[in-house]
């Protein structure tokens, strides 16, 4: 209750100086709310730059003329599947398949719009299109027999294929789907396809692929795990064969964008330091032109009787309540006049305060040192 009391007393008629110190104190958090909500705000385009522009790749031939109607291993196929850099694959696998005399179209894919969850099993399923389902006469749940056919590469020309018998199987109508949008008469999920391969000894492989960049902002490590599972860079020169290789990535408009954000991030985070050893600065000049224009009041305490302890700290309670009101003051204005949020908000007036109060701190150094307030603190 001494120092509240002493504190109220010296604010009222050191006012215009508290005010003084208060609205530096205001200003300065208002500046730092200002500077950390534009840092923030670059950081934030920087991680939200993937979803506005998506960086996507496509598997294709070595010349990089083709994007369907492939061969890719299953090794490459996995490797994408199994990647912590992969986002949203997709790949294919097309199959024709046959009941009695009718032929069919089938297609093999890792997910489908409204069945995600079934085409990421292996069970012995199918979503099969309106059309198809009123020629056969079929309905959900319906069990679907066809005899599948796969098409093998010829390994002496690389450029043409056979189609062979896969297997007989039964299918599960779990779906029917518009047929305007349906990528082809019947879908199955891509590990039931695989299924079939392994069970003829036949070796698995999908036609198409193509998915997004989880995080491009790690694009190098990308890439790298990329050459890791063994795809190849495009060589325009390479025969037009169908085995699918390399990999293209839609990175151009990507990099671009985020080289010059990326820019300003650098260079805004640059000054930092600038800013920390300023506040220092600011912290210890405003303490020390505030206490030493008081020099007067604080030599009549000492000759009224009080300890040297309790001028020191009457000193640093009024600088320090000062600099919290103030430090408050400009956090809740940074929120409300700038829109900086109230975590950046507390985050300015921790840094705010700690300079400042630490300039206070030091300024107690210099008195001493320099006997500024001798008969006060003698």
């Amino acid at each position: 209750m001494f120092y509240i009391r002493i504190v109220s007393v010296s604010f009222w008629r050191q006012r215009a100086r508290t005010l003084l110190h208060l609205m530096i104190c205001t200003a300065t958090v208002i500046f730092l709310g200002i500077y950390t909500g534009n840092l923030e705000g670059n950081r934030s385009q920087l991680q939200h730059l993937a979803e506005k522009v998506p960086v996507e790749a496509t598997v294709i031939n070595l010349s990089g003329g083709r994007e369907s109607g492939l061969f890719i291993k299953e090794s490459l196929f996995d490797g994408v599947m199994n990647s912590k850099h992969v986002q949203d694959p997709l790949f294919t696998l097309q199959l024709t398949a046959a009941d009695k005399e009718q032929d069919f179209t089938i297609l093999a894919m890792t997910s489908l719009n409204g069945y995600e969850k079934l085409f990421c099993t292996s069970e012995k399923a199918c979503v099969i299109t309106s059309e198809l389902s009123e020629s056969l006469k079929l309905k959900e749940g319906d069990t679907l027999t066809l005899d599948l056919r796969y098409y093998k590469l010829d390994t002496d020309t690389h450029l043409s294929w056979q189609i062979l018998p896969l297997e007989r199987v039964s299918y599960k109508i779990a779906g029917i789907t518009d047929t305007d949008t349906a990528p082809a008469e019947i879908m199955i999920p891509m590990e039931t396809a695989r299924d079939s391969y392994l069970n003829q000894g036949v070796r698995f492989f999908v036609s198409s692929g193509s998915f997004r960049v989880k995080d491009p902002l790690k694009l190098n490590a990308f890439k790298r795990e990329m050459d890791a599972i063994g795809f190849l860079e495009v060589i325009p020169q390479a025969q037009s064969a169908l085995e699918g290789y390399s990999l293209t990535v839609k990175d151009e408009t990507f990099i671009r964008a985020s080289k010059s954000i990326s820019k300003g991030y650098r260079t805004m985070r640059l000054f930092f330091p600038a800013i920390c050893a300023g506040l220092a600065g600011a912290g210890i000049v405003t303490a020390y032109l505030l206490g030493a224009g008081r020099q007067e009041e604080y030599r009549l305490r000492r000759l009224l009787g009080m300890p040297h302890t309790d001028c020191l700290a009457v000193y640093l309670a009024e600088q320090g309540v000062t600099e919290l009101i103030g430090g408050m003051t400009g956090g809740i204005l940074s929120v409300l006049a700038t829109g900086t949020s109230i975590r950046l908000a507390a985050v300015c007036f921790g840094i705010f305060f700690f300079f400042f109060f630490a300039g206070s701190i030091f300024t107690l150094k210099i008195f001493k040192k320099t006997m500024l307030f001798k008969e006060a603190i003698i």
